[in-house]
C-alpha cells in the first residue's frame, strides 16, 4: 500500500478509535526494522512496559529485542516529594529485560514528565544508542500530560519537527473516535495512515486507508483487515467502502519517473506487508 516503504528520516501517523490496531501496527514497524539490524526504540505513555510485553508476546523474538522507554508518570504523593527530570531517572531497555509486574512509584522522588524533558531524553537515547526507528506511543498522551501550559498548535508543530531534526523515521499514533477533519498534527505529519471501524450488516468492518503520503505513490483504496496474534493481517485483494465490500484485482502503482542524480531521493524504509 506504500509502494515500499516510509520515507527515512520523516513522521508519520497512526490514526483510529481506540482497539484498532494502532500500537499493534506500529510494533510491527518496529520488529521488522529489528529484522534488518535497525535499532529501535517504543516510547510508551499509555500502555505500562509489563502489560506491552504480555499483550503482545506472539510477536516473536524481534519483540524481545525492541527497546521501550516507560515515560508514564509515577503515582502523585499527597505530601510534596522533590521532582526528577524523567531524562536522567529512565533509560530505554530492551522488552526481553522488562519485568512482567509494573513499576513501583518511588516513595522519596517523583518523577517530572514534561515535553522538554522527553525531548531531552529522545535526543541522548539516539545519540547513545543510535536508533533509527521510534514509536511515540501516544501522541495523544503526549499532548493531554506533558504540553501542559502549551499552545496545542505550537507544541505539535515543534514536536514534529524534533523528530525531525533526529532525522530518525518515527511513528506517532493517534486517538480518534472519527475522521473530524485536519488537525493540527495531521497537516504537519508527512504520511497517515488511518484504521476505520464501524457497524455494517451487524458486522464489525475494519479497513486501513493511506490519507496521506507525501513523497511517493501510494494504494488510495480501503482494504479491509484483521487482528491477528502476529500483528493486522490485511487484505490487498478486497477493496472496502461505507458501502458494501467489493472484490478487486491487485493493480500495481506506476512509478514515478526515475530522477536525476543531482536530485535523487532517499530511500525507503521497509514496512512489513
Amino acid at each position: 500500500m506504500l509502494d515500499g516503504g516510509l520515507l527515512p528520516g520523516r513522521p508519520y501517523l497512526v490514526i483510529g478509535p481506540a482497539g484498532s490496531g494502532k500500537t499493534t501496527l506500529a510494533l510491527e514497524f518496529l520488529c521488522e526494522g529489528i529484522r534488518r539490524g535497525e535499532r529501535c526504540l517504543l516510547v510508551t505513555l499509555e500502555e505500562p512496559p509489563n502489560e506491552c510485553r504480555f499483550n503482545h508476546r506472539g510477536f516473536g523474538a524481534e519483540f524481545g529485542r525492541i527497546d521501550v522507554f516507560d515515560a508514564i508518570p509515577d503515582v502523585m504523593h499527597y505530601e510534596h516529594v522533590p521532582f526528577t527530570d524523567i531524562s536522567r531517572a529512565r533509560s530505554s531497555s530492551a522488552f526481553g529485560r522488562v519485568p512482567w509486574v509494573i513499576r513501583r512509584t518511588p516513595e522519596l522522588t517523583s518523577v517530572e514528565i514534561t515535553i522538554n524533558a522527553l525531548e531531552q531524553m529522545l535526543r541522548s537515547e539516539v545519540a547513545r544508542c543510535g536508533y533509527s526507528r521510534v514509536v511515540i506511543d501516544s501522541l495523544t498522551a503526549l499532548q493531554y500530560f506533558c504540553m501542559k501550559g502549551l499552545d496545542e498548535v505550537a507544541g505539535a508543530q515543534t514536536f514534529l519537527r524534533f523528530l525531525s531534526d533526529l532525522y530518525i523515521t518515527s511513528v506517532l499514533t493517534v486517538e480518534s473516535p472519527s475522521d473530524d477533519g485536519d488537525s493540527t498534527e495531521r497537516i504537519l505529519a508527512r504520511g497517515e495512515v488511518r484504521l476505520f471501524r464501524w457497524e455494517a450488516q451487524r458486522a464489525t468492518v475494519r479497513a486501513v486507508g493511506i490519507e496521506k503520503f507525501r513523497g511517493s505513490s501510494h494504494d488510495q483504496r480501503l482494504h479491509p483487515y484483521r487482528i491477528g496474534p502476529n500483528g493486522l493481517e490485511i487484505d490487498l485483494a478486497t477493496t472496502v467502502s461505507r458501502r458494501g465490500i467489493g472484490r478487486s484485482r491487485r493493480s500495481h502503482v506506476r512509478p514515478p519517473p526515475p530522477p536525476s542524480e543531482s536530485a535523487a531521493p532517499p530511500d525507503t524504509v521497509p514496512s512489513p506487508k
